[in-house]
């Protein structure tokens, strides 16, 4: 039996990366740059030796990234307008993040996951300018390894650049045929192609650039791996009419073997964090590799580090499934030993009725409550969260200070945040979310039956991390938000806004063992918001935002599977807006998506108020909502990027905003929670916000 990685987690064991990534972002010197190549190179050795100490057939390379991967081949083709020069890595930075002299790139996520990526944007001006690929390929081959090369293929790198069938598309196919040769040229003779657009409806022109790519490829010396992930294969034929070669296989496609002509690479091994996973048994001659189903930088690393963990004895990270691939190995070479038998006496499944209420009711859309001021200005949750928040919580979690103690501080926080949001002229006010981490791992904390890990993170992008929870069952949770709302009604009388994270997000961004009642989980998550919206209308809060930044990602990649997940959706949310009086307001937040495919969904949510980010848009995403009867907040400030907006940049923005969108459905709002940033820095942006605020007012007057 032969092993491989479809592609290694990046951000180090113990999150390394993001540390170092940093210091460098903030100081800015050689030292700190010096210190971050150091660590990037220590993450990929340790890879490169994990996979070589465990006998994998490949060893991978490339699949490293600093940022994101699109993002490297973005840099390594050069997809940039106005740039002739070579992109180091501080310009690698820019092109994510922005500076003075460069604008952010624009962003969505990966596919159905919270992983996200920087947009292609101009392929006119292709050639090689970043060396990153070469270099990690000569660094392996010095240890004296022939690495498997791990690219994104050009027919999903096209269909992620979210652009119409344009002119420049053979540009893009003729600069990775240059890749590739430079590549073989460097004594490479495997290359991954990673193409995941196999699993979605593809129309006619990505067919024919697919087949002509392939073509082409067909005649060089070295062995193509086609990588598919994330669902069935849609069209089995486009795959056929390819030269032989290997195609990697999630289990839902095993069906399909018998009817390739290609040698399969199969996967034997489930990313679901459960152990029963292991057991997918299965082997074919035409199997003649095995894998993960999909990238590991999308599971955690280690499980030995979580010491706290109730049901422990039925999970494995990256770390103990690397560890399940070699004991798969010897029981197919009935070389297994004493150690893997006393694991196999201790196999656990978890094994848990999951019990539901069977009487639910048709939730009708209530009336929409318009805008009664013009421009409100409020924020999406969060407020920045200073050191010293920090400093509270790890001494709280190593029991240093007690609760009475930790609860004062939060307190105390609040009451600042309170003061500086009457400062800034918010409209409608929020608590600041200093007593959350994350906003699905405090509700988690918060539910029964949902755990959350120490150090179980997973890269969304760059250096945003997040530790999914990982949900077992849900039972009956009161009181989710505590008192820290009822003492934020205490000292002010301006309304406040109540941040909960809707049970979509909530179960889409954690590890849920049971995949196959998750609708059901879902529907428990559901009712369990629906009573907390109860108990804080009890004590006269009017307004809710119920975050779904996810309901886009939820979706599968083949569109003709949509339906049915749509209307999960719709109920899922809608029952938990059920019991919402009708003057009371329903406000959601959703991140990073592309709206032009699900304005009729949204179109069908209980809702009044929608935020999203537009800011890296120019708020051309906008225009779709037109089509939506709802109040739109559209985000002034882009929160991700370093850059302190000037005031003529507001202004435009705004003014884009107020030409597409009636000012009397208007919000204003930074376009994300404002939780990494510095008070400084939204102080300003703030005031600038203020000063465009009253020169439109005035006009109007």
């Amino acid at each position: 039996m032969k092993f491989h990685l479809i592609g290694s987690p990046s951000i180090g064991k113990y999150r390394e990366l993001k540390f170092y990534t940093e210091i460098f972002w903030k100081k800015k010197d050689n030292f700190s740059l010096l210190n971050l190549l150091m660590i990037s190179k220590k993450i990929r050795m340790e890879n490169v030796f994990f996979q070589k100490n465990n006998n994998f057939k490949y060893i991978n390379s490339n699949d490293f990234t600093n940022y994101d991967n699109i993002l490297d081949i973005n840099c390594i083709i050069n997809s940039f307008y106005n740039n002739n020069n070579i992109i180091s890595l501080k310009k690698y930075f820019s092109f994510a993040r922005g500076d003075k002299l460069i604008k952010p790139g624009k962003m969505t996520k990966f596919f159905d996951t919270n992983y996200h990526y920087i947009i292609p944007d101009c392929f006119s001006n292709l050639k090689l300018l970043n060396k990153k690929i070469f270099d990690e390929i000569l660094e392996i081959k010095k240890i004296g390894i022939l690495p498997k090369i791990v690219l994104m293929g050009p027919i999903t790198y096209l269909h992620l650049s979210l652009k119409k069938i344009n002119k420049f598309y053979k540009n893009v196919l003729e600069i990775y045929i240059y890749l590739i040769k430079k590549i073989i040229n460097l004594g490479i003779k495997t290359i991954q192609i990673d193409e995941p657009i196999l699993c979605s409806k593809i129309n006619n022109n990505f067919k024919f650039f697919f087949n002509l790519f392939y073509k082409k490829i067909s005649n060089l010396k070295f062995k193509l791996i086609i990588s598919t992930y994330f669902g069935k294969i849609n069209d089995i034929n486009i795959i056929n009419n390819l030269k032989k070669c290997t195609i990697h296989l999630n289990i839902e496609n095993f069906s399909l073997i018998n009817f390739l002509k290609h040698d399969v690479s199969l996967e034997i091994i489930n990313s679901n964090l459960l152990k029963k996973n292991l057991f997918n048994l299965f082997f074919y001659k035409k199997v003649k590799l095995y894998s993960f189903d999909c990238n590991c930088k999308f599971i955690p690393y280690d499980l030995s580090v979580e010491k706290n963990l109730k049901n422990k004895i039925y999970l494995s990270f990256f770390f103990q499934k690397i560890n399940e691939f070699n004991l798969i190995k010897r029981i197919y070479k009935k070389k297994i030993n004493e150690l893997d038998l006393l694991y196999l006496e201790n196999f656990n499944n978890y094994k848990e009725k999951i019990l539901i209420n069977k009487k639910f009711k048709i939730i009708k859309k209530k009336s929409i409550n318009f805008n009664k001021k013009i421009l409100l200005l409020t924020s999406i949750g969060s407020f920045p969260q200073n050191i010293e928040i920090r400093i509270l919580r790890k001494f709280f979690n190593k029991k240093l200070i007690n609760l009475s103690e930790y609860k004062l501080i939060i307190k105390e926080n609040i009451y600042l945040c309170i003061i500086k949001q009457y400062f800034l002229n918010f409209d409608v006010l929020t608590n600041g979310e200093f007593e959350r981490t994350d906003m699905v791992e405090y509700f988690s904390n918060n539910i029964k039956g949902m755990e959350s890990t120490k150090n179980g993170w997973v890269q969304s992008y760059g250096t945003r991390y997040v530790k999914p929870p990982i949900i077992f069952n849900v039972f009956d949770s009161n009181f989710i938000t505590e008192n820290w709302l009822i003492f934020t009604k205490k000292i002010t009388k301006k309304k406040i806004k109540i941040i909960l994270s809707g049970p979509v997000t909530i179960l889409k961004w954690s590890f849920c063992i049971n995949k196959k009642n998750e609708d059901f989980i879902c529907l428990s998550i559901s009712e369990i918001i629906n009573k907390e919206i109860i108990f804080l209308q009890k004590n006269n809060f009017s307004i809710f935002q119920i975050d779904e930044p996810t309901i886009k990602e939820c979706l599968p990649i083949n569109k003709k599977n949509w339906k049915l997940k749509i209307n999960k959706i719709l109920f899922f949310f809608n029952n938990c807006t059920k019991f919402i009086k009708i003057n009371n307001e329903i406000h959601t937040h959703i991140c990073y998506s592309v709206f032009n495919d699900i304005y009729s969904m949204i179109n069908k949510m209980n809702l009044d108020v929608i935020t999203i980010e537009s800011t890296r848009e120019n708020m051309k995403n906008i225009l779709i909502f037109n089509k939506i009867k709802l109040n739109l907040g559209a985000g002034i400030y882009d929160i991700h990027s370093p850059i302190i907006p000037y005031k003529n940049d507001i202004k435009k923005l705004i003014f884009n905003f107020l030409k597409e969108i009636n000012i009397n459905y208007s919000w204003l709002n930074p376009d994300c929670g404002l939780k990494t940033r510095n008070w400084y820095e939204l102080i300003k942006t703030i005031l600038l916000i203020n000063k465009v605020k009253k020169y439109i007012f005035k006009e109007n007057i």
